[in-house]
């Protein structure tokens, strides 16, 4: 438990100074400004007075016990404060001193001297380099923070591991009139986790909301557990920076170079039911409608407003966002048309027009939240100088009240009305300057809504020849080099990947062999770690007919491609397909990431890929499936029959498998793989496979 941390007894604050821009005294003032409920106690070797109370020479001179520390001093006299703290039996101690891990090697061995000193003395580290923590619950206040943004009780909780990013966060719910639950940014990470705080917040009963910041992850693995409990009760919002890496062009595979950090976050979040976010602002738009809505039950929206403009808008983005307009039934229209002026629209959006009095916002509102096709509902209104705006705003948070679907209003208004938003945020109801802000902010709950409510599986076990997979795989293993491409395919074919009939060709003797095994048609490649991009290359002949063109075919490509590691293989040749590509890449700290997309050569040009974490269930392969672009040409389009998506499925639960049980693949490429309508099994026609 963090209590000691979040709700403590007692605050010491190490490095305390009557210096009012010392971090020591910002702290010290802001636990003393926004009433913590326990003692402050300033320590400074000199002793003196700070803000009126007394300061200590040590830790060890207070009275009482101490559950809490902040420190900022010389990086180097850390330890020794700790040890001191240890005899005290304190048990957190927030470090907000830099000058460790993030300043090189020798700040990396202090603070690895800290660590061993703290756990020595039963005391856990918050930091370094870090802000500190805080906890608006009245019954605590703690504010044991040296940042600015002012303290007011709210739901959201937000974790951050970049200063600068969580004020931002805190900063735009105070300035919206709401306030915060706990918070943190918790800097070096050196002992207490992300994961561990992640999990508090979890627990809390006063945090409705929580939002996250990171820039990378220390232990991806406690952090999907983590979150995968807390998502099914309350929402997590979370927003990866650092969403690219230089690294990707030192790979050699389309899955090495597109599985970048984004991906393996996006991939995280989604598996744990995490709603992810690009954009800071649309993030703390999401998070203030989702501290006082309930999720909506699907994505079906109804839009009200008084001009046609902005509610043009509305439509345009809600779509975008994949929400779906609703429709109204006959009972519902007839209301509309009976309750509204008769020049109103009553489609959607229900344009009230620019006279609608708060009875006509009323009737509109009441109308759509009652109709079973809508899920949801944004209310727009411009105050108009010939209405009376408060009586709207009345009128519109009685419509609501009886509803459990969630409202969202915009307002467009100026300086004078600004009392008429405050009117609306104090009956619960979130306020947005822009349509666009509205609408998305319902997408991101229906996405969280669609998240919470999705089916739920294990990984199945597979019927795979595991050990055969081991014997080729211990082969390789630590060599650091891809596998020749016919035990590759022999990889694939151990855990149940269709793939063609494959022979290895060293020699001219060996072409009436290989043969035997293909049949013809079949096709010729070169087999080469440096050649990624065979068929641009010239390292493919395709519909050798008979034994005449395989050998001719065979000397051109064996007087192309010279060199000790360049080998061929002969290749049963299939009718093409739909051209998918799946791979795996290590991650560290999580295990394998698997990605799926558009095959071929439009991998490199479209990027329409999508990543998950290995192994898949069955409802996690469709789930991938549908998270790229263009899975409704998978479906089938104009004409165009799909493909057997049940057999895609059974594939990328094959792969994932794979991936998972041999950590040593750091890299696999099938692309392409030739997908085709029911009746015929996707099958792999080409695999690059490096093994670590």
């Amino acid at each position: 438990m963090l209590d000691g941390l979040f709700r403590p007894r007692a605050v010491a604050v190490i490095g305390a100074s009557a210096n009012p821009y010392s971090i020591g005294h910002i702290v010290v003032r802001n636990l003393c400004q926004y009433g913590f409920k326990g003692p402050v106690f300033p320590i400074n070797p000199k002793g003196g007075v700070i803000r009126s109370m007394q300061a200590y020479q040590s830790i060890l001179d207070v009275p009482g016990e101490v559950d809490l520390v902040n420190i900022s001093i010389r990086n180097t006299f850390v330890p020794g404060v700790l040890e001191e703290c240890g005899k005290k039996g304190v048990k957190f101690a927030i470090v907000h001193s830099a000058g460790f891990k993030e300043v090189g090697p020798e700040g990396e061995a202090l603070e690895r001297e800290m660590v061993a000193t703290a756990h020595r003395n039963g005391i856990r580290i918050f930091g370094p380099n870090s802000q500190g923590i805080q906890n608006a619950d009245p019954e605590v206040s703690v504010y044991a923070n040296f940042t600015f943004v002012p303290q007011k009780p709210g739901n959201i909780s937000i974790i951050a591991q970049g200063g600068g990013m969580g004020e931002m966060l805190k900063l735009h719910l105070h300035n919206v009139g709401l306030g915060h639950r706990m918070y943190c940014s918790y800097g070096n990470e050196c002992d207490l986790t992300m994961p561990e705080i992640l999990a508090y917040y979890g627990q809390d009963e006063g945090t409705r909301v929580i939002m996250m910041q990171t820039e990378s992850f220390k232990d991806p693995r406690a952090f999907l557990e983590a979150a995968a409990e807390i998502t099914p009760h309350k929402p997590i919002l979370a927003m990866k920076s650092g969403r690219t890496t230089e690294g990707s062009v030192a790979v050699s595979s389309h899955t090495g170079a597109l599985v970048d950090q984004a991906a393996m976050a996006e991939a995280m979040y989604r598996k744990a039911g995490v709603v992810a976010f690009t954009d800071t602002h649309q993030m703390v738009k999401a998070a203030i409608a989702m501290s006082t809505q309930a999720p909506p039950p699907g994505k079906r929206i109804g839009i009200v407003t008084n001009t046609g403009g902005p509610g043009i808008q509305a439509v345009d983005e809600a779509v975008s966002q994949g929400l779906q307009l609703a429709q109204w039934s006959e009972t519902g229209t007839a209301k509309l048309r009976d309750s509204l002026f008769a020049e109103a629209s009553v489609g959607n959006p229900v344009d009230v027009v620019a006279t609608a009095n708060h009875d006509h916002y009323h009737a509109a509102v009441s109308t759509l939240l009652a109709e079973p096709d809508t899920d949801m509902v944004l209310v727009f209104f411009v105050t108009a100088p010939f209405t009376d705006t408060d009586a709207i705003a009345t009128r519109i948070k009685e419509a609501t009240a009886e509803s459990a679907k969630p409202v969202v209003v915009v307002v467009e208004t100026y300086s004078e009305h600004y009392g008429l938003i405050d009117k609306l945020r104090a009956a619960d109801l979130p306020v947005y300057e822009f349509p666009e802000d509205g609408a998305r902010a319902l997408a991101a709950m229906a996405s969280y809504s669609q998240l919470r409510g999705r089916k739920r599986e294990e990984a199945p076990e597979l019927d795979v020849d595991h050990a055969t997979a081991a014997a080729i795989i211990g082969e390789y293993a630590g060599r650091d080099r891809y596998l020749p491409q016919h035990l590759a395919f022999g990889l694939l074919a151990a855990y149940g990947v269709p793939v063609p009939s494959v022979a290895a060709v060293g020699g001219e003797d060996d072409l009436a062999t290989a043969a035997a095994v293909t049949g013809f048609p079949c096709v010729l490649k070169v087999d080469a770690a440096d050649v990624v991009h065979k068929s641009d290359e010239g390292g493919v002949v395709l519909d050798l007919q008979d034994a005449g063109a395989l050998l001719a075919a065979f000397r051109e490509l064996r007087d192309t491609f010279t060199g000790d590691e360049v080998s061929f293989v002969l290749m049963e040749q299939l009718p093409p397909g739909r051209e998918l590509i799946v791979g795996a890449t290590a991650s560290p700290g999580l295990g394998s990431l698997v990605m799926f997309g558009l095959g071929g050569i439009f991998v490199e040009v479209m990027k329409d890929v999508a990543a998950a974490v290995a192994p898949l269930s069955r409802p996690e392969a469709r789930e991938l499936m549908q998270a790229i672009a263009g899975y409704s040409v998978l479906e089938g389009l104009r004409g165009r029959p799909g493909v057997d998506l049940v057999a895609v499925e059974d594939l990328l639960m094959r792969i994932a498998r794979l991936a998972a049980d041999f950590p040593e693949i750091a890299e696999m490429d099938l692309n392409p793989i030739f997908a085709y309508p029911s009746g015929r099994v996707p099958t792999a026609v080409d695999v690059r496979m490096k093994i670590s």
